[in-house]
């Protein structure tokens, strides 16, 4: 059985290769998700198949401290601000 993460940055770093994979391999859906709005629902799959695997391999300490919530927002939005237009970005009027 793999060793569980139980150090907070570690798990964050885990957390964020998760989302980094889900970037990688969901890119076309990613940037549509993000033009149109709805990032959570298109990929609503894949978070939660990235949230299995993550609190498969953390304790249930750093389960609950919501890092992979916390990577997702960094990882899918975030990092993606530069990259795409969407209104999701625009300060509204």
């Amino acid at each position: 059985m793999a060793r569980l993460y139980d150090n907070p940055d570690r798990a964050l770093r885990y957390a964020k290769t998760i989302a980094s994979d889900m970037v990688e391999y969901n890119k076309d859906v990613l940037l549509k998700a993000l033009k149109e709005d709805n990032v959570w629902d298109a990929l609503d799959e894949q978070v939660r198949q990235g949230r299995e695997e993550f609190n498969a391999r953390v304790t249930p300490e750093i389960a609950q401290m919501n890092i992979y919530d916390r990577a997702l927002v960094e990882v899918l939005l975030h990092r993606m601000k530069d990259r795409v237009k969407t209104p999701i970005w625009d300060s509204p009027e």
